[in-house]
């Protein structure tokens, strides 16, 4: 094995599918050889997944390790069977083990459900651990009525994250809860890693959209709490509108059922989710984009999503929820406009103030390219870099 510094990450999920750690993991390489244990139950459709593991039970789980053709790092699938919570104990055992045998320098864990692998390991390694609570995971919308859940991830947090050297979050307002907690917290924003988007026709092609309609979009998991079937309700009144939702998530036959209710099959479009890196042309193809988030617990409610900044590079003004974050963005910058998720009325009305007020389409627009040359991934990113070499031993 070499002696170059290595650094592991854990995730619950698909790389491929998740900008932030791509991100993450690509700044990380930079400095170390990067691997990412990841827990999905993605197909293997890529290079990234190029990795084999030996899920027998035993502790050793490493076969021999190939790098990714397209990307700096590399990904060591654990193929998920069952439910997320009946597959964590097992892939908590032995990605521990595997990163042991990696004989990692730096521990990440990416989010909360992989924190007590990366926890363990980095203490039989005696090396840092880093935690990216990409949320207030302590109030998640999906845990607001399982109060028993919603203690035992809480006393995860609390039991593996007091032992990481260093906290990343994705915004001041959580930042600021965090920092109650722990004492080294830093926010890293979702911001993209694009090019500025160059015009597009992929979801217009991809659907077949009548040329007169205009194309608005929502992209990103098709989860509760996200708005969805909030802006299949307002379509019967944006008769001149396609919605297409681009993503994968449990609510995909609820958007369905409820655009045959009211009517608009013919004007509602699922779509799967793409690979992040192609995302930007996707994106770039539509009129109109949604960041709209209701309000299930402080960790929506303080949300700052990727997909809104996604959008400001891509050039698509925006109607987001009129919370601290979300809304005081599209507020400060003019990409968009902020409504309040629960007024069906207000939102219809934003969606039509910016298609049929040309000049402030426009306006929109050309704020939404103004605000991403002020959010790029390149300041992030030296932040991340600090931190990163800060933790890894001398060369």
């Amino acid at each position: 094995m070499s002696h170059r510094t290595h650094i592991c990450f854990t995730f619950a999920g698909d790389v491929t599918r998740d900008s932030r750690l791509r991100r993450f993991a690509a700044a990380a390489a930079e400095m170390a050889e990067v691997y990412i244990l990841q827990l999905t139950d993605a197909p293997d459709h890529s290079a990234d997944a190029a990795e084999t593991v030996n899920h027998n039970g035993d502790d050793r789980v490493l076969k021999p390790l190939t790098a990714s053709e397209n990307e700096s790092y590399r990904v060591i699938p654990f193929p998920r069977q069952g439910s997320l919570r009946s597959a964590l104990p097992r892939f908590w055992r032995q990605a521990s083990a595997a990163i042991r045998e990696l004989g990692c320098d730096l521990v990440i864990a990416s989010d909360l459900y992989t924190l007590p692998a990366a926890s363990r390991a980095a203490r039989k390694l005696k090396c840092p651990l880093m935690y990216d609570a990409r949320e207030l995971y302590s109030s998640v919308a999906a845990l607001q009525d399982r109060a028993l859940m919603q203690r035992f991830w809480t006393g995860v947090e609390k039991r593996y994250g007091r032992s990481a050297a260093t906290i990343f979050t994705v915004n001041d307002s959580i930042a600021e809860i965090l920092r109650k907690r722990y004492a080294d917290v830093r926010v890293v924003r979702n911001v993209p890693d694009w090019p500025e988007g160059a015009p597009s026709d992929r979801l217009r092609e991809a659907v077949g959209i009548r040329p007169n309609l205009r194309v608005l979009l929502s992209q990103g998991g098709l989860q509760r709490g996200r708005g969805a079937i909030l802006l299949v309700n307002a379509m019967p009144a944006l008769t001149d509108c396609h919605l297409v939702f681009l993503g994968e998530g449990d609510l995909r036959g609820d958007i369905e059922a409820a655009a045959r209710f009211a009517g608009v099959s013919d004007r509602v479009t699922v779509l799967p989710a793409v690979p992040s890196a192609e995302l930007p042309a996707w994106t770039a193809s539509a009129d109109l984009g949604f960041c709209l988030i209701e309000n299930l617990g402080q960790s929506y409610y303080l949300s700052l999503p990727n997909k809104l900044f996604e959008y400001l590079a891509a050039g698509v003004p925006v109607v987001g929820s009129d919370f601290p974050e979300i809304g005081a963005l599209l507020r400060d910058t003019g990409a968009g406009i902020a409504v309040d998720p629960s007024e069906p009325d207000m939102l219809v009305r934003a969606v039509r103030t910016l298609i049929d007020d040309g000049d402030r389409y426009s306006r929109a627009k050309a704020a939404c390219r103004e605000a991403a040359a002020g959010f790029r991934w390149e300041r992030e990113r030296t932040g991340l870099l600090q931190a990163i070499s800060g933790s890894l031993p001398p060369a």
